[in-house]
Formats: C-alpha cells, sequence, structure tokens
C-alpha cells in the first residue's frame, strides 16, 4: 500500500513537471514557416499575420533553423511590422490607420571557431534573436513581413524562417 502510494506520487510529480515545462506561458505567437530546400530567395517574403492580440507590450523574435550548409557567419533580416488600428470616425464611420516598423538585423550563425552558435538540434541548428519591443493597443491587429538581407539572392542551408512574439508582462 505505501509503495503504491510512492509510485503514484512520484508519477504526479513527473507529469507536474512535463506539463509545466511543456507550457510557454510568455508566448503568445510562435509559428515556423518552411522555406525552399534549395535556398531562401530573397524576392520570397514570408508574412505572418499575427491578427489581433490583447493591448500591451511584445517582445519581437525572429527565429531560424539551418543547417551547416548555411556559408556564412551571419544572417541578415528585414523585419517589416505593420500594427493596424480599427476606430471609429466623428461620423461614427469604421476607419483603419496603420503605423510601421521597419528593423534590419544581422544575426550571427557561427563563432570565431566555426561552430553554430544556436541551439543544436539532430538536422539542424534553432536560433531566436530579439528584434525589438512592440506596443498594441486595444483593437491592433498585427502583420510581420521577414526577408532575407544578404547580398546572395537565394541562401542555402535554411529550413525554416519564424516569428515569435513574447508577453512582456
Amino acid at each position: 500500500m505505501m509503495r503504491r502510494r510512492v509510485i503514484f506520487s512520484f508519477m504526479a510529480l513527473i507529469l507536474t513537471g512535463f506539463v509545466l515545462v511543456g507550457c510557454n506561458i510568455g508566448y503568445v505567437y510562435d509559428r515556423y514557416r518552411s522555406v525552399d530546400v534549395n535556398g531562401w530567395n530573397r524576392a520570397d517574403t514570408l508574412d505572418f499575420n499575427v491578427g489581433r492580440l490583447p493591448a500591451g507590450e511584445y517582445d519581437l523574435c525572429v527565429g531560424f533553423r539551418a543547417t551547416s550548409d548555411y556559408p556564412y557567419k551571419e544572417l541578415g533580416f528585414d523585419v517589416d511590422c505593420t500594427v493596424y488600428t480599427k476606430h471609429k470616425t466623428a461620423a461614427g464611420k469604421d476607419s483603419l490607420s496603420f503605423r510601421e516598423i521597419h528593423k534590419r538585423e544581422k544575426c550571427p550563425v557561427y563563432d570565431d571557431a566555426g561552430r553554430m552558435v544556436g541551439r543544436s538540434g539532430i538536422s539542424c541548428d534553432d536560433f531566436s534573436y530579439r528584434f525589438g519591443r512592440l506596443t498594441v493597443g486595444e483593437n491592433d491587429s498585427v502583420v510581420v513581413s521577414v526577408t532575407h538581407g544578404m547580398n546572395q539572392e537565394v541562401m542555402p542551408g535554411l529550413m525554416q524562417v519564424g516569428l515569435q512574439l513574447m508577453n512582456r508582462q
């Protein structure tokens, strides 16, 4: 009887641990899009239609998954974020306004010794970089577009590019 209770308690503790680790409470948006296996063309814009978010401040992060076929020490990104606000005019009609935010960043891929600096996986390394803070109002919706900002037209060695928005509370 005592042994069953110990085993049950141990299993409940393990299950609780899995639930806590599996819940990513801070992220309100976390999506990845696949890029062409032959390389990500600069003309291939990845659009993330985030939609409406609760009012607040968010960290905007861009992630990517790269293989050792990626040839450069850094990867440049151009990130365009458009925040749309719906409001009423003085005449009571619906109106839409927007504001745009543009960020250009270079993200490290390899260190000086030639090792990838991302989180190692089975077939690729996983990278995530903070691009800034995004303030969203009550009636706002968000669309984010991502392109690579490298001189080479087609970037080999990339599998996926993603967008994460994390609540700053």
